[in-house]
């Protein structure tokens, strides 16, 4: 065990990064006392390590991690979850919004925390009055009809379940130069704030209408609804620059978009969806299921997109989180050309509906994560 002791910090930080599974480097600080002093209290996590799917509390205060790697449930207490809820995950943090309008980044397995400014300090928040309740935000809304929008009152509940999507980070959050991008607004604008801001930025004008965003190679990159894609420089002085990176793509119709990032560049997925409507106690209810994807990659050198019929050895997760691509020659366990997506039938669990979790019949090639509260969400841990 001496021997142990002594084995040069350079091999052991190395013996550290080629571990796949958080708890095998949890393991590692165990073999001595000198490998547990030198190695960083928290382990380094990678981005693109498999992501643990969050299943929020039931009862109490607790929540849950399913690693389907290992085929485990991890229990964690979670005294902050209250009425929270969560708004992406990224470098091992969960990103949570509460009532009171509150965002910040929270570490599960360590309970740290990290504010970021609260929703009330988002550019489209005119006002912020606490106590009206009922009518907490006033919010200039986006039109292409009435030029160029309004402002309108909505309650604190709304705003924190569909005026704010998702929010993204640049880097782990525990360094200097990390970087927050929201995904917000009923057409999908993005702001952005930086360790120590007060406020959240505004992006820039020609954003609206996004879906979905995503940190790939140090770049921003964002999506539009029509497939247009977008990369910014946050960095740039007086203010962001917007640049056109490929242009809307003809066949995009409806349905979910996903930004993914993998070796072999970026890919554009559209998730095509059919939604029922049926009528419960006089309530208007929306179910959906999934139909099929359509896969799309990044032609660099032309700048546009170009449809794939297979993604060969990759494996995509989709959800709430940045997405993911990963080989199956690295993760075996994992089926090659598939899809795992969590669940977007929201009502599945309203008596009445009569409609199962979200379902897939793609020839046998995709296959899911059977999920269905809009709670649950791939969380990078």
């Amino acid at each position: 065990m001496n021997q142990w002791s002594l084995l040069p910090m350079e091999l052991l930080n190395l013996i550290e990064e080629s571990l796949d599974l958080y708890h095998d480097k949890v393991r590692l600080r165990c073999i001595c006392s000198s490998w547990r002093s030198c190695l960083l209290k928290m382990p380094n996590h990678k981005q693109h390590q498999l992501p643990w799917l969050l299943l929020p509390h039931s009862v109490g205060t607790s929540c849950a991690f399913f690693d389907s790697l290992e085929k485990k449930v991890h229990k964690v207490e979670l005294p902050e979850a209250g009425e929270m809820v969560f708004k992406g995950s990224a470098y091992g943090w969960v990103v949570v919004a509460e009532k009171s309008g509150a965002i910040f980044l929270l570490n599960p397995l360590t309970r740290n925390k990290i504010k970021l400014p609260p929703r009330s300090k988002f550019p489209d928040v005119r006002k912020y009055r606490a106590d009206k309740v009922g009518y907490e935000y006033l919010i200039w809304i986006y039109s292409a009809v009435l030029a160029p929008g309004r402002y309108q009152s909505h309650d604190a509940t709304h705003v924190l379940n569909y005026l704010l999507r998702k929010v993204i980070l640049s880097s782990s959050p525990t360094s200097m130069d990390f970087v927050a991008v929201a995904l917000y607004g009923e057409y999908g604008h993005l702001a952005y704030c930086k360790r120590g801001d007060k406020k959240w930025s505004l992006i820039d004008n020609k954003f609206p209408t996004c879906d979905d965003i995503i940190f790939h190679e140090g770049q921003l990159y964002a999506l539009k609804c029509n497939g247009q894609l977008m990369v910014c420089d946050i960095d740039s002085c007086p203010k962001p620059i917007v640049t056109e990176v490929a242009p809307a793509y003809p066949r995009i119709q409806g349905g979910d978009m996903y930004l993914v990032g993998s070796s072999s560049g970026l890919m554009m997925v559209r998730r095509c969806i059919h939604v029922d409507r049926c009528s419960i106690s006089n309530k208007e209810i929306y179910t959906s299921k999934t139909l099929s994807f359509m896969i799309f990659k990044l032609d660099t050198s032309g700048r546009n997109w170009y449809q794939v019929q297979s993604l060969g050895d990759d494996v995509l997760f989709l959800g709430l989180n940045s997405s993911l691509a990963i080989s199956s020659h690295d993760y075996p366990v994992y089926k090659r050309n598939c899809i795992y997506f969590t669940d977007v039938n929201y009502n599945f669990g309203l008596k009445g509906t009569g409609r199962p979790f979200d379902e897939v019949d793609y020839g046998g090639a995709f296959i899911k994560l059977k999920i269905g509260d809009k709670e649950k969400i791939l969380a990078n841990v």
